[in-house]
C-alpha cells in the first residue's frame, strides 16, 4: 500500500518563510520611494494647478484673487473677495509636506502677480521633493 504524503514540512515552510521575508525586505523601501515619489509629484501638480486656478480667478473675475499656502494644515486655497472658490489639501490626500517662502500671492485683475516677489512651495514626503517657483510676473514654474 502506497502512502500520499498530504502537506508540507517544517522545513519545507521555514524555507518558504525565508524567501518571501528576503522578497519582502527588497520590495517595500521600493514601494515606499515610489509611493512618496508618486505622492510628492501629484502635491506639487496641485500647487501649479491651484497657483493657476488663482491667476484665471483674477482675470475672469476682474478683482484680486489670492493663492494661499498654509504649511501648518497642508492646504491650498484660493480666495478673492472673501470668498474661498477652490481649496485642496494635500496633506491629508497626499500625506506631504509643504514649505513656501510666503503664505500667499495675489494676482491682480489683468493675471500678474501684484506686489509679489519670486515664491517658492517645496513639496515634500519621506526623502523625495520638488519645487514650484513662481515669477513676480505670474510664471510658473515646477522642477520634477
Amino acid at each position: 500500500m502506497s502512502h500520499v504524503r498530504r502537506g508540507a514540512t517544517i522545513a519545507e515552510l521555514v524555507v518558504t518563510l525565508a524567501v518571501l521575508g528576503v522578497l519582502t525586505s527588497i520590495a517595500v523601501p521600493r514601494a515606499a520611494a515610489l509611493l512618496d515619489r508618486v505622492s510628492v509629484k501629484g502635491a506639487a501638480q496641485d500647487v501649479v494647478l491651484t497657483l493657476a486656478a488663482a491667476r484665471a480667478a483674477a482675470s475672469r473675475r476682474g478683482a484680486y484673487a489670492s493663492f494661499v499656502a498654509d504649511p501648518r494644515t497642508g492646504r491650498l486655497r484660493v480666495v478673492s473677495g472673501g470668498e474661498t472658490l477652490l481649496e485642496r489639501d494635500v496633506f491629508h490626500t497626499r500625506g506631504v509636506r509643504l514649505e513656501a517662502s510666503r503664505e500667499s500671492v495675489t494676482f491682480a485683475p489683468g493675471g500678474l502677480g501684484w506686489g509679489a516677489a519670486n515664491t517658492t512651495v517645496i513639496v515634500s514626503r519621506g526623502t523625495r521633493s520638488d519645487t514650484v517657483v513662481m515669477s513676480r510676473l505670474g510664471r510658473v514654474r515646477a522642477a520634477w
